[in-house]
């Protein structure tokens, strides 16, 4: 099995920030050469908070039967149930545990910080070229390393995403950059770089015009550090299901970092076969 044929990171009309449903994806995996495909669409909190990005509580067992009903449809390619979560301090780990894990039979878990929240409660999403104080950042990495020892996710979505909004890469956000790196490698779990930031615009920084990510900087400091990723997509429309993939494959090659795709979707398989 190619990295280039698995692709964990993929959402669905349900998040209402992207479109198609899961048998649409999946036809397209299969139209592009995918040979197994996650489908991770965002996690929804019991009391629908930020609903607006996210399906309602309420459909998850639709979810959950949508993704088996396309596995009969779709025999030939294997897809692995999941959900990318946005984790808050108002539901413990334990809770996307047993409720995501063990009550809807998920395959694995994956997370990303989207948000984090400023003094006064507000949520705050630093994606976006939202010029972040330096407590916002901190804020992030916090979440961050506090997801990566949690010990029940398979990997970390977009750890560089906070770049969106870092006007220039410093020695300071060198140090908790550093920190994040090496937590992965502390505790085995996995960061991805992620495509999606070449499918949206380029805006101009203070160091330059680029990308929203991959942030370059924060990949060869990886680099350096010798860890491997996983390279997903994050497709938010079906026909982006391997959207820019081998781009960021380009790019882990031309900086040395080599793809765990493969590895990290059969030891998901296997577990489930336990």
């Amino acid at each position: 099995m190619e990295n280039i044929q698995v692709n964990l990171h993929c959402h669905t009309e349900r998040c209402k920030h992207a479109e198609g449903k899961v048998r649409e994806y999946c036809q397209k995996a299969v139209e592009q050469g995918l040979k197994i495909l996650g489908i991770s669409d965002h996690s929804p909190f019991p009391d629908n908070r930020l609903s607006v990005i996210k399906m309602l509580y309420s459909e998850l067992e639709e979810y959950r039967q949508e993704i088996e009903d396309a596995r009969a449809e779709f025999p030939e390619l294997t897809i692995l149930a999941g959900l990318e979560v946005d984790y808050d301090d108002d539901y413990p780990l334990d809770f996307y545990q047993r409720e995501f894990k063990e009550r809807l039979d998920l395959d694995y878990l994956i997370t990303g910080v989207h948000y984090v929240r400023d003094a006064s409660g507000k949520a705050i999403f630093p994606g976006n070229n939202a010029h972040a104080s330096m407590e916002i950042v901190r804020k992030f990495i916090d979440k961050a390393l506090f997801l990566l020892k949690s010990g029940i996710f398979e990997f970390m979505a977009h750890p560089d995403m906070i770049g969106a909004s870092i006007d220039r890469w410093t020695p300071e956000i060198a140090d908790l950059f550093s920190q994040v790196i090496q937590t992965s490698i502390d505790y085995k779990m996995p960061l991805e770089i992620n495509a999606y930031g070449l499918r949206k615009p380029m805006y101009d920084y203070p160091d330059g015009r680029r990308h929203l990510y991959p942030w370059r900087p924060f990949w060869q400091l990886a680099a350096k550090a010798g860890i491997p990723c996983v390279i997903s997509s994050d497709a938010h429309k079906p026909v982006d299901v391997c959207g820019n993939m081998p781009d960021v494959f380009a790019i882990a090659q031309e900086l040395g970092i080599p793809c765990i795709n493969a590895a990290i979707a059969e030891r998901i398989i296997q577990r489930r076969k336990q």
